[in-house]
């Protein structure tokens, strides 16, 4: 059928501005599902999974940090350093 996905173009400081403000909207949901509100329960559960979509996105478009061969290389030795038999 039809795709109904639409593209956004979004930088990552505006997916952080996002995501803080679905987290104030969480704090308020809880309340007013701690309260006895059954919608706000309903809409607090989808939020969390929102989040969860939002956070994702936001970690596959945040820069990995640059690393010199030589702290690749330092990586890369560390863990075969440290695995040395206890006797």
């Amino acid at each position: 059928m039809f795709n109904n996905l639409h593209t956004l173009e979004l930088t990552a400081q505006d997916i952080a501005l996002i995501e803080a403000a679905l987290h104030t909207q969480k704090k308020i949901l809880s309340v007013q599902s701690q309260a006895g509100g059954t919608g706000a329960h309903k809409k607090l559960v989808d939020l969390k999974q929102l989040i969860g979509r939002v956070g994702r996105a936001g970690a596959k478009t945040a820069p990995q940090p640059a690393r010199g061969w030589l702290q690749a290389l330092r990586a890369f030795a560390a863990p075969q350093a440290s695995c040395k038999s206890i006797q």
